[in-house]
């Protein structure tokens, strides 16, 4: 993916059953360019890390199967360290 279609993603629903859990802020990449997962904004007013493996990516929303797979802000900080914000 480029920045683009990375850019078309942000602020786009992440949602579990059709409950919309929060929304994308940023969308990470690695050096190699690809897709690594999402910084999300939750409606709790907490970010968390969503990785791309374990979300289902729609054009109108995000989903996921569990509210399990996103991960803390210490995973988040990780994450932010080690890739690119698109």
């Amino acid at each position: 993916m480029t920045g683009g279609p990375l850019r078309e993603l942000l602020r786009v629903p992440v949602t579990l059953n059709g409950i919309e859990l929060g929304r994308t802020a940023r969308a990470l990449t690695g050096a190699d360019g690809a897709l690594v997962g999402f910084e999300l904004a939750c409606r709790d007013g907490i970010r968390r890390f969503l990785p791309a493996g374990a979300a289902d990516i729609g054009a109108t929303e995000i989903r996921v199967a569990s509210a399990l797979v996103f991960l803390g802000e210490g995973e988040l900080r990780w994450y932010r360290a080690r890739t690119t914000a698109a």
